[in-house]
């Protein structure tokens, strides 16, 4: 029995149920869920700021508990800036939905007459049901923009403790890294450390390499669609440059809403605008994500295609986004614990 608890298997074995336990947990209990995401926002947040805040304190002589508070000050401003400059552009845009939702909606109709032509019992059937799926989607659609404020609005106590609790991981991560080694083997703390400095090197590399690629993904969006005069340029741009950041299927579901859009106007403007899309992939994936990501996740496409296929399931889009993330962290463990413990 003694052999069996000891092996290398069973390890991985209670691993793997603590990991299971601890989603159903997160997807079951609300007030945990809550609490976790105001956590691993906060934890991004200061991640994101930890390489300034090394690199301003490598040049300048300050203290650094004073800097982080800095930093998050700046974050801060950063951020209620941008929503200044971005919200009243795209509460603009979104006055055009209800219009847009409507040619849509006419769109969709004068192609299932022109089908509904043919007479099939079984393609009318199949016709009724799309159109009802159809009109369900437009409703939500129209309506989602709206619920998105009033979820940030009944957040807001949870979004008001994000930069306390981002300060104290900035300024204080290696001390309550530290404490919280004190509850290991003192054997075991050194190979803690390490493990925490690697996925400290790889994690650290990816976000940023993300955020930056993100912002130029944007950037070059909104300045095509402005050029090509397509609709609600803003906010296409900005869900272009979000999806980017999931592997694989993110400029997919960035690409869907502004073909839409341009077939909406014209066939010839959605031919330009999947011009526009393919150009802006190419220019990232070939010219870009070499230079700035480089080999920072070092993982198969079959294991990034699975992280995301169950990062879907647990946490929809936030889970696809976050799947990468927690996926080289545990890559990370994985290989350092077989390195240095067994």
């Amino acid at each position: 029995m003694n052999k069996l608890i000891k092996s290398k298997w069973f390890k991985w074995l209670i691993t793997f149920i603590a990991i299971a336990l601890f989603v159903v947990i997160y997807r079951k209990v609300e007030i945990i869920r809550e609490t976790l995401s105001v956590i691993l926002i906060s934890f991004i947040i200061a991640y994101s700021l930890k390489p300034l805040k090394n690199k301003i304190l490598e040049r300048v002589s300050i203290n650094p508990r004073f800097l982080s508070a800095l930093l998050i000050l700046f974050t801060i401003g950063l951020i209620v800036g941008s929503f200044a400059l971005l919200i009243p552009s795209l509460m603009k845009e979104s006055i055009d939905v209800e219009g847009i939702i409507s040619s849509i909606s006419g769109f969709i109709l004068s192609i299932m007459k022109k089908i509904k032509s043919i007479n099939n019992e079984t393609l009318d059937i199949i016709i009724i049901h799309m159109q009802e799926k159809i009109n369900i989607w437009l409703i939500n659609l129209s309506s989602s923009f709206f619920d998105m404020i009033v979820k940030l609005w009944e957040n807001a106590i949870s979004m008001a403790v994000i930069p306390v609790v981002s300060y104290y991981f900035l300024a204080d991560g290696e001390k309550l890294l530290n404490k919280s080694l004190l509850v290991l083997p003192t054997e075991k703390r050194t190979v803690i450390k390490i493990i925490s400095k690697d996925i400290d090197n790889v994690l650290g590399r990816y976000i940023f390499s993300q955020i930056i690629l993100s912002l130029i993904v944007i950037i070059f969006t909104f300045i095509g669609l402005i050029v090509l005069k397509v609709k609600f340029p803003l906010w296409l741009s900005l869900i272009n440059g979000i999806a980017n950041i999931i592997p694989y299927f993110g400029p997919l579901l960035g690409w869907i809403p502004a073909l839409f859009i341009a077939l909406i106007s014209s066939p010839t403007k959605a031919i330009e605008t999947a011009f526009l899309y393919m150009f802006i992939q190419q220019i990232e994936g070939d010219i870009i994500s070499p230079k700035i990501t480089g080999d920072s996740v070092n993982m198969h496409p079959l294991g990034i295609i699975i992280l995301l296929l169950i990062g879907e399931k647990i946490g929809g889009i936030v889970g696809m986004v976050l799947a990468i993330p927690i996926g080289v962290i545990i890559k990370v463990i994985y290989e350092d614990i077989n390195y240095y413990i067994f």
